[in-house]
């Protein structure tokens, strides 16, 4: 089934496209980051991710929704979560060993690391305890008082939560702007209003364009890798001419698929194809 693509004009806070997109006004999003940690925020900045990681591919393969440190040096990533892909635990480990990568170079002392945190909006409750916030920070299991003092903490945000009050008027005023998208003071009447902005914006309409271009050729590259997974497991004898001509892609591409199949001969096609969107440039 062809994957159905949203109209700009259709996105919501709730799609990963506008939340960046709303997350680039420094103010909005220096204001969101006081409301969940609590603390005021003299300034902050949207650094690239620009490492090499030596284990797997370039830096392009972390995709982060917002990217962000403060004066204080102080590194945050805030991500949307609109569906429950049961793997949120798992995920916010990955994201802060690549936000650790891409801080530290190779051969810098580890006390180099800044401090982090790693945060979750979620559209549902991940542990269903009905909490507004769930806050992560390493322990000690036979002592909860002892703190590990990695300077890093993952954050998730539940909007259907039964505390938000607790928090204070403007946190309970954002948990049910994300619940319902009816603002209800000053910062939410701005979320809604930068919404509009993104959507009017032919910057933006461009820059979505393209990276619905790149999606559609990603999804396009994967089917066309697991095919050529598939030929090579039922070792059909074709060369990579005559796979270019029948499946209508280049031949080098082709070729470098074929090299990583048998490279690789106990990987899924999906790990294929995984490696080899990173390696070739569509």
């Amino acid at each position: 089934m062809e994957r159905k693509y949203k109209r700009l004009e259709e996105l919501e806070l709730w799609d990963d496209f506008m939340f960046g997109a709303v997350m680039s006004n420094k103010e909005l999003c220096k204001t969101l980051l006081e409301l969940i940690l609590h603390k005021k925020i003299k300034d902050i900045r949207y650094p690239e991710l620009q490492k090499v990681m030596d284990w797997k591919y370039e830096a392009k393969s972390i995709r982060l929704d917002v990217y962000i440190e403060d004066i204080t040096d102080t590194v945050y990533n805030i991500e949307i979560q609109a569906t429950d892909q049961k793997n949120l635990p798992k995920r916010s480990r990955y994201y802060q060993d690549m936000i650790d990568l891409n801080i530290l170079d190779k051969g810098e002392d580890f006390n180099q690391l800044k401090n982090s945190y790693v945060i979750f909006i979620c559209k549902y409750d991940p542990f269903e305890k009905r909490k507004c916030m769930y806050w992560f920070e390493n322990i000690c299991v036979d002592d909860l008082s002892l703190k590990l003092g990695d300077d890093s903490a993952k954050i998730i945000i539940n909007p259907y939560g039964d505390d938000a009050e607790k928090y204070g008027k403007a946190f309970k005023a954002l948990m049910g702007f994300l619940k319902s998208g009816r603002p209800t003071d000053d910062y939410t009447e701005s979320l809604e209003k930068e919404v509009g902005v993104v959507k009017a914006s032919e910057e933006w309409r461009r820059e979505y364009m393209t990276l619905l271009m790149r999606d559609k050729e990603n999804i396009r590259f994967g089917d066309l890798a697991r095919g050529v997974c598939q030929v090579k497991k039922n070792k059909t004898r074709f060369t990579a001419e005559e796979l270019s001509s029948i499946l209508d892609y280049d031949t080098a591409t082709i070729e470098k698929m074929i090299e990583s199949i048998n490279a690789h001969p106990d990987w899924s096609e999906e790990d294929i194809a995984e490696e080899l969107l990173y390696k070739v440039d569509l």
